[in-house]
């Protein structure tokens, strides 16, 4: 947990930014899921477009309750396909180097989707 005293410049600009919406925290159900999962589950819920979560079991619990779900990976092609980002394939090579696991089927398919691949 981060505290922020009162007066911080941080609390500040948190607390002033228009595209930032602050939310108490959600009352926890037992999801059973971790609890940074099912926090952003419930708060998801309340009213955001989509919910970025990679993990299987979590999709599929936000899913089941109606809430739109992106991945890591549907973040990329997207600023692919805005021309964010020249290549897919250094972005993805870079969280596999940071550790962050990503199917092979499903990077290898992408990429493909993307026009990156054979």
């Amino acid at each position: 947990m981060i505290v922020i005293a009162d007066t911080s410049p941080v609390l500040h600009a948190v607390q002033s930014a228009s595209w930032l919406e602050l939310a108490a925290d959600p009352e926890i159900h037992d999801l059973k899921l971790a609890p940074g999962e099912t926090a952003a589950i419930l708060l998801g819920a309340m009213s955001a477009d989509a919910l970025l979560i990679d993990e299987r079991r979590g999709r599929a619990v936000a899913s089941s309750r109606g809430i739109a779900v992106i991945g890591t990976l549907g973040i990329v092609a997207g600023a692919r396909r805005r021309g964010l980002i020249e290549s897919a394939g250094p972005v993805i090579a870079e969280l596999r180097v940071d550790g962050f696991w990503l199917a092979d089927a499903v990077v290898t398919a992408l990429l493909r989707e993307l026009g990156e691949a054979p």
